[in-house]
């Protein structure tokens, strides 16, 4: 009896510890990530059939938070601001109602403010090196503003307006762990914005290129 006991102990304790390890392998994914990184984006403009995407000075900031349900499938939260989304100097010839009118042109700029605020699911490639690339599917809420101001003999004015529409952000990026709780990001998507004039009742589409840099908290 004790030939037959004894093995059958070995193998349930066997069995027990090698279930116990991969509940545990199952559960080793971080149930939340947080992000916080620099920004930067770029409208796509469609010139001749070449498109041109300027991202020189385009700063802002990126955060998110993703809360994972297993080691593929997350929901993320995600806020981004750039608070020069355009920016654009030159000159123009502005008109006058009442002649005589002066002659000559002016000075002028125009700045632009993007707000995302976007959720959506996001699948990961999790895997046993220190890469791990992601993809998502985002959508929201976009808030757009405009400042336009010139100054001169002919012309002094200064508008401002601002609109909230429908947005999107569709692509990916790469994790790279550092530690076993930090690791640093890079990711790019492409982030449409349905934004307009409200004053007027026009709705524009305004495709955008994101980018972004910083660090994963696992």
């Amino acid at each position: 009896m004790r030939r037959i006991v004894l093995p059958i102990l070995f193998i349930c304790c066997c069995a027990s510890h090698s279930l116990a390890q991969q509940s545990n392998n199952a559960d080793d994914y971080p149930k939340f990530e947080g992000f916080v990184g620099l920004s930067a984006v770029g409208e796509i403009n469609s010139n001749q059939g070449a498109v041109n995407v300027g991202l020189a000075s385009n700063k802002g900031f990126e955060v998110s938070v993703t809360r994972n349900f297993n080691n593929y499938l997350g929901l993320k939260g995600d806020f981004s601001a750039h608070f020069d989304a355009k920016h654009e100097t030159g000159t123009f010839n502005p008109t006058c109602a009442t002649p005589p009118c002066p002659l000559g042109t002016q000075d002028f700029s125009l700045d632009t403010r993007l707000y995302n605020f976007l959720v959506g699911p996001e699948i990961k490639w999790r895997n046993h090196t220190r890469l791990t690339p992601f993809a998502h599917a985002l959508f929201g809420v976009a808030r757009g503003s405009t400042a336009f101001r010139t100054s001169g003999p002919i012309l002094t004015l200064s508008v401002k307006g601002s609109d909230t529409g429908f947005a999107m952000a569709f692509g990916g990026g790469l994790d790279v762990r550092a530690t076993r709780r930090v690791g640093f990001r890079a990711s790019m998507d492409y982030n449409p914005a349905f934004l307009g004039d409200s004053e007027f009742g026009r709705t524009d589409r305004r495709d955008h290129v994101r980018l972004s840099l910083g660090i994963v908290f696992h």
